[in-house]
């Protein structure tokens, strides 16, 4: 199976033959999980590559125990890896938890806390620009248009810039529109660019949208039906107009998830569809659709690896940028802290797969990805980074721990870029109902009162360890006045100021416990109010500078 298969349509035959023709295909070895590191310094001859994945939730991989094939070379991969149970996000955004991944630093220290960007937004060392300083070429290839695609919010119009995401990379590539108009398609140069450069030694970030709502936009058809219900029609048809291919950016039922609350479907401030469990299997069944269909190039990355010797000297890793809400609360997308939201996939192979087959239990942190990839190449970790190192806990070092406790910050991307992005721009091509339109104009000004240019979006905090996370609503009475499940329902929603969920016994955290648990409620909201205060005390200057533009959702 080459390139060209994963970007034609394929029949769901051409997909079942391509799987059988790479298991009987050469892959990874799978070596003793016993295996020792060397202590040499290995960044003279050792190669990186970040695979990073949009809203990709772990517990919908087949390596951690999800029932439904989306994900064969992936699990392959696995088996010559290091496989990390429970990582999380330091954000409920893409931008925003990808930056603390590239320069191992909470959002508000390293400047990234909202949907806009400028060359110097982020003034932090971020992970190209440590291994470009000691001799790495630097490659790049985004599908995801958030780290390539702006908004001019003076011209109104969309521009492509290079700023935070693209500065300190030798090569910046990025997908062009695939299917109908979605830029949300495999970034398939990069493994050219693997090929061509096989002698250097490089780090490659390769970006990936496909699993971003809309799901399986970027997806041929006879892919993303393959786990379609039998006859299903999309139940928004019934109350839209459809103008533009499905799934597209020109869609005008693009914010179909975005409309839905309590598993109810709002227009005109007022529930008009109920879902039911046909129309959840439908929206999970192409949310799975995307994740086979990356499934099919991390197949190909593993092969083209192999065949050009890159295996014998790479770091891969591959990690969801966060995770996705899939109506376990009656609600979708990434909008909150909630556990399918901040629960990310990691997956570490090592250069010829040492310690391959091992399984971290521990919680680890986005933030730890730098820092281990730094002390495997035997590069000093700066001082201003705020995770650590993984490879005490690979190795089974005496006193080795995970982090006892992580923190996450919610970013009110909903509320904060709204105003300039959704409700100006997008307005032009969303179908909003009659009862909407003078109102959603009014939304917009109450937001760009609430949320002034140039100053820090009041969000929200949160602790997590391996049993509960205490969220703290910074600002809930603003939350209650601007919140976007409050515009769309035209119902004013109540906010407490803290919520403590039993992670183990309520994943889903539908139960707020912090009223019987009085003891555990103090212990978590000292330790989170102080990480929050030492945060603040390092906080980057936000605003200032070059001029700033929006990092749309296409």
């Amino acid at each position: 199976m080459d390139i060209k298969s994963i970007t034609r349509h394929l029949s769901f035959r051409a997909i079942i033959s391509a799987a059988i023709a790479l298991a009987a295909a050469p892959a990874f070895a799978v070596p003793s999980a016993t295996t020792t590191f060397s202590a040499e310094k290995r960044f003279d001859n050792t190669n990186v590559i970040l695979v990073s994945l949009q809203c990709l939730r772990p517990d919908h991989l087949g390596v951690y125990g999800y029932k439904r094939d989306t994900s064969p070379n992936i699990d392959k991969l696995a088996k010559s890896s290091i496989l990390f149970d429970n990582t999380i996000a330091q954000a409920n955004l893409t931008p925003v938890a990808m930056m603390s991944v590239l320069t191992s630093q909470y959002p508000r220290v390293n400047g990234m806390i909202a949907f806009d960007a400028s060359k110097d937004a982020v003034k932090s060392r971020t992970m190209p620009e440590i291994l470009k300083y000691y001799g790495y070429t630097t490659a790049a290839v985004s599908g995801s248009p958030e780290f390539f695609m702006r908004y001019d919010t003076e011209s109104g119009t969309e521009i492509k810039l290079g700023d935070v995401f693209s500065r300190s990379f030798d090569y910046f590539g990025r997908t062009r529109k695939g299917l109908g108009s979605s830029l949300r398609v495999l970034p398939t140069e990069s493994l050219a660019w693997l090929e061509n450069n096989k002698d250097k030694k490089f780090f490659m970030w390769i970006a990936s949208g496909v699993i971003h709502v809309p799901y399986a936009a970027g997806v041929p058809r006879d892919q993303k039906t393959v786990f379609d219900p039998p006859g299903y029609k999309p139940f928004w048809e019934q109350f839209h107009s459809i103008k533009a291919e499905e799934g597209t950016s020109d869609d005008t039922t693009y914010d179909v998830l975005m409309r839905l609350y309590r598993d109810e479907y709002y227009l005109g401030f007022k529930p008009v569809h109920k879902l039911t469990p046909t129309d959840y299997s439908y929206i999970v069944s192409r949310y799975d659709a995307s994740i086979r269909h990356t499934d099919m190039f991390i197949g190909e990355l593993v092969k083209t690896l192999e065949k050009t010797g890159l295996a014998k000297n790479t770091i891969l890793i591959i990690h969801s940028i966060h995770g996705e809400d899939l109506g376990e609360r009656g609600t979708y997308v990434h909008y909150d802290l909630s556990e399918p939201v901040v629960k990310s996939a990691l997956l570490m192979r090592l250069p010829d797969g040492e310690q391959g087959g091992k399984r971290i239990a521990q919680q680890v942190q986005g933030i730890d990805v730098l820092p281990t990839v730094l002390d495997y190449l035997g590069i000093p970790q700066d001082h201003s980074q705020q995770g650590k190192s993984l490879l005490p806990l690979v190795k089974g070092e005496p006193g080795a721990k995970g982090t006892e406790y992580a923190f996450i910050d919610r970013i009110p991307w909903w509320e904060h870029t709204l105003s300039r992005w959704y409700l100006e721009f997008k307005n032009n091509q969303t179908d909003y109902p009659d009862a909407e339109k003078k109102p959603v104009k009014d939304y917009g000004i109450m937001l760009r009162e609430a949320f002034p240019p140039n100053s820090y979006p009041p969000g929200d905090i949160a602790i997590r360890t391996e049993k509960w996370k205490l969220i703290i609503r910074k600002s809930p009475r603003l939350l209650e006045k601007v919140s976007w499940y409050g515009f769309i329902t035209g119902k004013a929603l109540r906010y407490g100021d803290l919520e403590l969920y039993d992670i183990v016994a309520d994943p889903a955290q539908l139960t707020n416990v912090a009223s019987r648990n009085p003891q555990v409620v103090n212990e978590l909201k000292a330790r989170l109010l102080e990480w929050d205060a030492s945060v603040d005390k390092k906080k980057a200057t936000y605003g200032t500078g070059e001029k700033r533009f929006i990092i749309p959702y296409p």
